[in-house]
């Protein structure tokens, strides 16, 4: 043949094999090898499989998935809804022995396949991997919106609020709806970025008035809304001095107030970092723990969980305030731990009243207001033979210290000693004559059969009352 023949041929052959044919011509392949008609039985069994998994009914699932599976090795929709089913019934070990067969099963997995590689990571507390698991799946084109909200919730687990407002930011840009939007203002509010929080709470509204999620965020943020002034005040001085512990506690008095106990703990845990001598925020803390269902935690506290804000009045947190910041300025002064003491114990606080008495005795033994503190501590906590030896103490040290004669009487009352109880009392009336005491040594009297004795004192407390010196 000719050399002009071949030529021919050969611009034949290249028209042929052009690239548009070459990719059909593989196209063509690939369905011969992997899209192969399925038999009526396999129609039935996934129809089955995808039944099982809508009905939540997964330990069928579990087994219908095995034998698709091993129909079809190479198919990614086999693999995933095999995973599913098992994380369905909480076999977390068979899903990380399916995924690792998966992975060279397939030649592509998919993007499900990075997605549920994050589901378990952070099933198992691995927040890194799941991340990166997660970020694989994005980059793979997947479903977005669903994965940046697992993304968002993950960070919010870990406490990283930007970032979480980051992931709610791009699954709105991509898919706007009430639930998101309603999570966003949620986390906003954490960043104090309150015009974009209430705007975002807003459009919710507008989208889904009804929807429970938008009906709890607006109960939050009406609360918010009467504090909204005083905390921005706040917010703004803060700015200026952020490692100011009083500031902080003042703020999560107002997030209490609002009844926002989450941010209220933030800014109480903060304060008492910052000043672990102060007691409201450690007061605070446990009231937040107590509104958000975690009343256990107060233990660790050394807090009574029967404490309620609403329960103490305006005038002892002014007090306590006052103290915890003149303690940050003499933190070796007894008598500002005496009184700390005192105003813990009439709050129903013995635990933390005992460790205010028992530091003001490390700088004073000599102390009787500490320990007439602390034997009224140790009684509540019912010690209290180690409560009288306090007492006993006490008025020893100060003679002239009426509580501390009248309590001592009332414990030995307690303990069926009522002569010497009318001994202690009328120390304590001799000194400070109160329709309290008269009382106790009334019955004390009566105990003992002296009756004459016990209606001069009920005259006495007649007289104080009718005098208004009760």
């Amino acid at each position: 043949m000719s050399i002009v023949f071949f030529r021919r041929m050969s611009l034949s052959f290249r028209l042929l094999v052009s690239p548009a044919t070459i990719l059909l011509f593989v196209a063509v392949l690939g369905l011969a090898g992997c899209g192969r008609a399925l038999s009526p039985e396999e129609k039935a069994l996934r129809a089955e499989l995808r039944q099982a998994l809508r009905e939540e009914s997964y330990e069928k699932a579990v087994e219908l998935a095995s034998r698709v599976v091993v129909s079809a090795p190479r198919e990614n929709g086999a693999w995933e809804r095999l995973v599913r089913a098992q994380l369905g019934v909480g076999d977390l070990a068979g899903a990380k022995q399916t995924l690792g067969r998966w992975r060279p099963a397939v030649a592509r997995p998919s993007p499900k396949f990075h997605e549920l590689c994050g589901d378990i990571a952070a099933q198992e507390q691995d927040a890194p991997r799941a991340l990166q698991s997660w970020e694989n799946a994005l980059a793979g084109h997947h479903t977005k919106a669903r994965v940046l909200r697992k993304i968002a919730r993950l960070h919010r687990r870990e406490n990283r609020a930007a970032e979480e407002n980051a992931a709610w930011t791009a699954a709105l840009e991509m898919e706007e709806n009430a639930t998101d939007l309603i999570e966003r203002a949620l986390v906003r509010r954490r960043l104090h970025r309150w015009s974009e929080a209430l705007d975002d709470f807003r459009r919710a509204q507008e989208l889904a008035p009804d929807d429970p999620d938008v009906r709890r965020g607006a109960k939050l943020f009406e609360r918010l809304g009467k504090f909204l002034a005083e905390i921005r005040e706040l917010d703004a001085r803060l700015a200026i001095t952020p490692q100011d512990d009083q500031l902080l506690t003042d703020r999560a008095l107002m997030f209490l107030r609002s009844d926002d106990p989450e941010l209220a703990l933030e800014d109480s845990k903060a304060a008492a970092e910052l000043a672990p001598w102060a007691m409201r925020p450690r007061l605070f803390q446990a009231v937040a723990l107590i509104r958000l269902g975690r009343a256990e935690e107060c233990q660790k506290l050394e807090i009574d969980p029967r404490l309620r804000l609403e329960n103490v009045s305006p005038e002892f947190l002014q007090t306590i305030s006052r103290l915890d910041a003149e303690i940050s300025v003499e933190r070796t002064n007894p008598e500002l731990y005496v009184t700390r003491a005192w105003h813990l114990n009439d709050i129903g606080q013995p635990v933390l009243a005992m460790k205010d008495a028992e530091t003001a005795l490390r700088f004073a033994a000599d102390s009787a207001g500490a320990r007439a503190e602390s034997a009224y501590a140790l009684a509540k906590l019912g010690r209290l033979e180690e409560a009288f030896e306090h007492i006993r103490q006490a008025t020893e040290l100060d003679p002239n210290f009426s509580t501390a004669w009248h309590y001592r009487g009332e414990l030995e009352m307690g303990r069926g000693e009522f002569v010497a109880a009318i001994e202690s009392l009328s120390r304590a009336l001799a000194i400070n004559q109160t329709p309290v005491a008269l009382q106790k040594r009334e019955e004390c009297y009566r105990q003992v059969g002296l009756l004459a004795k016990a209606d001069e004192d009920r005259r006495a407390i007649e007289d104080l009352n009718a005098r208004g010196l009760n």
